[in-house]
């Protein structure tokens, strides 16, 4: 039996509805579900990719403070002291600090000092148990200006991870790791006008030692 004109109208008004509606769901989940969708593609993004940046930024210590982004006209200072023999050295009084101050700050015993004969002087301050072994040396470099000195103190970090600053040493200090007689020991290099401080010890950890020796040494440097 067919159906009244009337109902038969109604029921198809209701299934274009159901279509309608069926639709749009599924058009909804289709962008949803769709991995290349911007919303995916957003949250799925690191926020920092750069690690390496980041590394070389923590092993150059710029942020000290005045002239950091400029580019040194001279070389940055070389570790020279490490081996004994290498200068020409004689007994004397280190002009920079007495061999008691240096072994309180630096923590072993101080036997001789002698005066290594470069310009400006450096010192070398040697264990009072073992004659030939070095526990601290003292390096002065002299640049042409004082961003000349402050450039080349920052550079002489590059490559270090494990480096600290201080800015309350002379015009700012870094301290890091390089071998002493074979050992692995710290050091702090600091700027004061035109010159630049090398202090070296024979501690491997922690970089303590090395700063409390700038601090009382940057006073002297002239």
């Amino acid at each position: 039996m067919n159906a009244p004109a009337g109902l038969r109208l109604g029921r198809l008004a209701a299934t274009v509805l159901l279509v309608e509606s069926l639709a749009g769901c599924h058009g909804t989940n289709t962008a949803g579900s769709n991995p290349s969708g911007s919303t995916h593609a957003a949250s799925a993004r690191p926020i920092s990719s750069q690690p390496t940046s980041s590394r070389a930024a923590s092993s150059q210590p710029t942020g000290l403070g005045g002239g950091a982004g400029e580019q040194p006209s001279s070389s940055t200072p070389q570790p020279r002291l490490s081996t004994p023999g290498s200068v020409k050295e004689s007994p004397g009084a280190c002009p920079y600090i007495g061999a008691k101050g240096f072994a309180d700050r630096e923590g072993d015993r101080v036997g001789r000092v002698t005066v290594l004969h470069t310009k400006p002087v450096g010192c070398r301050f040697y264990f009072q148990y073992e004659p030939n072994t070095v526990v601290g040396e003292i390096d002065v470099a002299r640049f042409a200006t004082a961003t000349d000195a402050y450039n080349a103190m920052v550079r002489s970090a590059n490559g270090h991870p494990e480096v600290q600053s201080d800015r309350s040493i002379g015009a700012g200090a870094v301290a890091f790791q390089t071998p002493l007689q074979g050992t692995r020991a710290w050091q702090c290099v600091f700027a004061k006008g035109t010159a630049v401080v090398t202090v070296r010890t024979r501690q491997p950890y922690p970089a303590l030692n090395a700063f409390v020796l700038a601090r009382v040494i940057a006073p002297r440097i002239k």
